[in-house]
């Protein structure tokens, strides 16, 4: 399996909620850095924050563009949010159930081996479109 077969299992498996095969992308050391700024460290605290963000809503990811040089994967990914519930204190922005928001990024992922290792998120369009009606 080429990297970027992998990179698609692993949104796959994200998209999914499947964190068995989530976690299994992960070195046990792994570190998230997300648009805002935020630093989470090790496999648990990565899946207990995805979970925590998919109670609220349900997210999904669309990758738009990926490319493997060396031990490097960079990626434009498309994000959308629905809340499925009132989201008062979510990450990326307030939400009241049935609001959306829209994130693209750009994300490098270095990996040693099948693992990430790293992985580093800037967004550079954000989109808040509340429930309508």
């Amino acid at each position: 399996m080429t990297q970027e077969e992998r990179f698609h299992a692993y949104m796959e498996a994200f998209n999914a909620n499947d964190w068995p095969r989530l976690i299994s992308h992960y070195a046990p050391d792994v570190r998230l850095v997300i648009g805002n700024g935020t630093e989470l460290v090790g496999r648990d605290a990565i899946v207990n924050f995805y979970r925590k963000v998919k109670r609220e809503t349900r997210r999904t990811i669309h990758i738009r563009g990926c490319f493997v040089d060396g031990t490097m994967l960079a990626a434009e990914l498309e994000s959308e949010f629905l809340a499925v519930m009132d989201a008062p204190d979510f990450a990326a922005h307030p939400m009241k159930e049935g609001d959306r928001y829209y994130i693209n990024s750009f994300v490098l992922y270095e990996f040693s081996g099948d693992l990430y290792t790293s992985i580093r998120s800037a967004s550079f369009i954000r989109e808040y479109r509340p429930r309508s009606g």
